[in-house]
């Protein structure tokens, strides 16, 4: 089905992944949403990472916020060349080498369905999206939004998941996410 959606996420099965210190000390919640972007283009994301015997620079490092490798971001911004992106720089202390990555601002839409199941701490267990409310974007990647979301979702149509498996990307995970045809707001 050309229409489906497809969750992206960093496998957290690759051990010694990139961890950037301090990013919810500078990248402002705000900026997710679109919002104070006159502070992110004056903010400097600059973060060293967790010392790591064997660093992996995965090429979605998921949490704090979601930073993309810069082979990533080249593809994110051939589907979508209006994307933001405002450079990250991760630097290996012990190494003395600079990771490039991109924080980006996605599009938001709200269209997580209300079948949707949480835990008890808030976490999303079962994602369903409302297919209605996703058939209207025209972006072929977008963060849902939703006031019961605690974690950021970043979801990817059918084209650009196809394209990302066609490459040699590191520390990534796909999941076809549930869609509900009829509203359930």
């Amino acid at each position: 089905m050309r229409n489906d959606w497809i969750r992206i996420m960093q496998d957290m099965r690759v051990t010694g992944a990139l961890e950037p210190i301090g990013v919810k000390g500078i990248i402002q919640p705000e900026w997710m949403r679109g919002e104070q972007l006159n502070e992110l283009e004056q903010a400097n994301l600059q973060f060293t990472i967790r010392p790591n015997r064997n660093p992996v620079p995965v090429d979605l490092i998921e949490r704090p916020y979601p930073l993309w490798s810069d082979e990533l971001k080249r593809l994110l911004s051939t589907f979508a060349p209006r994307l933001m992106f405002r450079l990250a720089g991760l630097m290996d202390m012990e190494r003395q080498q600079l990771h490039p990555y991109w924080f980006m601002v996605p599009p938001q839409l709200a269209a997580l369905s209300m079948n949707s199941t949480f835990d008890s701490s808030g976490k999303l267990n079962v994602l369903q999206v409302d297919g209605e409310r996703l058939s209207s974007t025209n972006w072929p990647i977008i963060q849902l939004t939703d006031e019961r979301l605690k974690e950021t979702v970043i979801l990817v149509n059918l084209a650009l998941a196809e394209a990302i498996l066609r490459r040699d990307y590191t520390g990534l995970r796909l999941q076809r996410v549930d869609r509900v045809e009829s509203p359930n707001y």
